[in-house]
């Protein structure tokens, strides 16, 4: 009877959840940004309630035209990279652990000698790779991604550092995606999922992220996360590149490094995965203490 009952409650949960996210309109959403082009946030958010999509979403084409279309060749400029800039994290104990992103969504996989993992991966291990050479540690921090794809990245985050709180910012499409993803996984931080008006105006954030996204925002809205997280961070790394149309009016290099607090700088992105593409970084890195 008991187990009939939370059967119940269960449904009628699910059903609330449903009605409340079935009014979200994607061809309403402002196209804010090379990844919301209305095919991709349609998809994200019928995957994230159609388990059938979900169990195989990394293979999607409409998927793979935003994530999941890193190829064997540059997966293994990755792997080169990580094995020059911290090879500990290729150890068996770590790289098991940075494997499991790969137990959800039925993504590609490559297989690299005695390593078997998909290409995106590999990409979010070269990014905590970089971070540690860049920042050391990142414990007992409150971290914000903007532009999140599937949760990848605050997961290979998450299990390796013991990050205080984890803050998800995208569409609310692509949110509840990241969540039905993150929530397979045991992660050891506090994890918020906020669409950019449901931001606080005044939190405070130790260390941003964002791979790719910020450079594909219009300014419009690149000046909302200017104002509401960038702004408010001690420390960022910020992967960027040079791709949007020039109607998006995006932000340049030179405006960011005016803008930006804490000693804001441009290094190179390696490997390069487009001519024009720059890592931005700014903070008390490592090397600035040198």
């Amino acid at each position: 009877m008991r187990g009939k009952m939370k059967f119940k409650i269960g449904q009628q949960i699910i059903k609330k959840i449903r009605m409340k996210t079935k009014f979200i309109d994607v061809n309403n959403i402002t196209p804010i940004s090379l990844s919301n082009n209305k095919d991709y946030p349609q998809f994200c958010l019928n995957a994230s309630f159609n388990n059938e999509m979900f169990f195989n979403f990394r293979q999607n084409s409409c998927y793979q035209q935003i994530l999941e279309h890193i190829t064997y060749p540059l997966g293994l400029k990755y792997l080169n990279e990580i094995k020059k800039l911290n090879p500990s994290l290729l150890d068996e104990k770590n790289i098991q652990e940075f494997k499991k992103n790969d137990n959800i969504g039925s993504p590609v996989l490559f297989e690299y000698n005695d390593i078997n993992i998909s290409g995106t991966t590999l990409r979010y291990i070269h990014v905590l790779a970089q971070i540690i050479k860049l920042f050391g540690s990142l414990n007992a921090q409150n971290i914000c991604e903007i532009g999140v794809g599937y949760g990848g990245q605050c997961r290979i985050l998450s299990s390796y550092f013991n990050i205080n709180s984890y803050t998800l910012v995208d569409l609310k499409p692509v949110l509840l995606l990241a969540q039905k993803y993150l929530d397979n996984y045991p992660l050891k931080t506090c994890i918020s999922y906020k669409t950019m008006n449901e931001l606080p105006v005044e939190k405070q954030y130790d260390f941003v992220i964002s791979n790719y996204a910020f450079s594909e925002i219009s300014r419009e809205f690149q000046e909302i996360y200017m104002h509401k997280i960038i702004k408010n961070s001690k420390s960022g790394f910020m992967i960027m590149n040079q791709i949007t149309d020039k109607s998006y009016n995006s932000y340049t290099k030179d405006e960011l490094l005016a803008q930006i607090p804490n000693n804001p700088e441009i290094i190179e992105e390696v490997p390069l995965t487009h001519p024009d593409n720059y890592i931005l970084v700014w903070g008390q890195t490592l090397t600035s203490q040198e």
